[in-house]
């Protein structure tokens, strides 16, 4: 067989190394380029949060600095357009620093390697412009001598929008409605302000996945608090914080809002309710045996009781509460000095009638003169806290 010549550039096999295809090794290269990416990239971030769109996703940044936010998303904005502007007869590449692309010699075949970095930018107003250069290393034949090594200017210029949480965010737009109440009563002002400081702790955390999780709005009523919610998974995962905190029942109802012009689908709003224990601390409580409580605890397990009678705090998980019928009872406050001690008796004068009585003396030591809370229930009266 005699000598084989590149039809491309007519140079014979001898002179410009193995053929491939027809062609001398630099034709082969040239006509083969694996950078294959357009001169000038388009992308936008959120100029009311700083969000961008990754892999068509909107996703908050990592930096909300304004010069790390634009370099953040011109890279982003980069990678992404790489990704999708390599030749087929890559199958797999790698992001390096330009020092390392610089000394590699040797790859194997459908594998590259690609380094960027930031040649020029102007980033002082809108649109910012970033402009990069490229470069690939890659093989993508066996017979090739010399990698590929392409390199190239790539402008990417990031433009401002408002994303669509922003948007319905500032339209006022809100899916949910999140309704914290208490049973049989207003919501005390200590609740109200654990409850607003969890929440806010919780919606940061939610937002971190859900970027509809925004509250669009709250508002203080006089029975308890709306949290109006861009998202009713957002709404559900707060009523279900609330109520690990303090417990209580969690309801929803559905209103009919109208229909969606998009999808002809009817659209539902959410109204999810959680109302939270009657109990306070201080309540006094009986169940259905009789015994009598003071509420020393409320939270999300259940209640922490003082059993007034053995003077001994007991536990009760919600289930319990329940079949134990245990509820507020009525009651008599009162304050009455201890005039007498005897091993089985106590004498105690009220400190308002100055009326006398006796009880069975209770485990807590006590002593003459001292004034001590009393509570009287169900014609019987009981030692709460000494009276400071």
């Amino acid at each position: 067989m005699g000598e084989r010549f590149c039809y491309r550039c007519g140079i014979s096999e001898s002179e410009g190394g193995p053929l491939i295809e027809g062609l001398c090794q630099v034709c082969y290269r040239k006509e083969n380029p694996v950078l294959l990416i357009e001169g000038e990239i388009n992308t936008e971030l959120c100029q009311n949060c700083g969000s961008y769109k990754k892999r068509g996703v909107w996703v908050d940044p990592h930096s909300y600095e304004l010069e790390e936010l634009i370099f953040e998303v011109a890279d982003n904005a980069l990678l992404e357009t790489l990704e999708d502007s390599l030749s087929d007869n890559i199958q797999e590449y790698e992001v390096v620093s330009m020092e390392e692309l610089e000394v590699v010699e040797e790859l194997p075949v459908g594998r590259a390697l690609v380094a960027f970095q930031p040649v020029d930018w102007h980033i002082e107003y809108f649109p910012a412009i970033v402009t990069y250069e490229v470069r690939v290393k890659a093989r993508t034949h066996e017979l090739q001598r010399e990698l590929h090594d392409e390199s190239r200017h790539v402008t990417v210029y990031v433009r401002q929008t408002v994303c669509p949480r922003c948007s319905r965010f500032l339209g006022g737009y809100f899916e949910a409605i999140l309704q914290v109440r208490a049973d049989g009563r207003p919501l005390t002002e200590d609740e109200r302000k654990a409850i607003g400081k969890l929440v806010e702790e919780k919606v940061d955390e939610i937002m971190r996945r859900d970027r509809m999780g925004f509250i669009q709005d709250t508002i203080e009523k006089e029975e308890g608090l709306d949290f109006y919610m861009g998202s009713t998974s957002s709404a559900r995962k707060l009523a279900q914080a609330i109520k690990e905190r303090f417990g209580g029942t969690i309801s929803e109802a559905y209103e009919l809002v109208g229909v969606d012009r998009q999808t002809s689908k009817e659209t539902y709003r959410t109204s999810v309710s959680i109302r939270i224990p009657k109990f306070q601390r201080g309540d006094i409580v009986a169940d259905r045996r009789g015994n009598v409580y003071e509420v020393e605890r409320v939270d999300g397990r259940g209640l922490s009781l003082r059993n007034l009678a053995t003077d001994e705090s007991e536990h009760r998980d919600w289930k319990t509460v329940k079949r134990e019928g245990i509820d507020t009872v009525e009651h008599e406050r009162s304050e009455a000095m201890v005039t007498s001690i005897t091993p089985g008796e106590v004498q105690m004068m009220d400190m308002r009638t100055y009326e006398t009585y006796e009880l069975e003396k209770p485990k807590r030591p006590l002593r003459e003169g001292e004034v001590y809370s009393m509570v009287e229930v169900r014609g019987r009266k009981y030692f709460l806290s000494k009276k400071e």
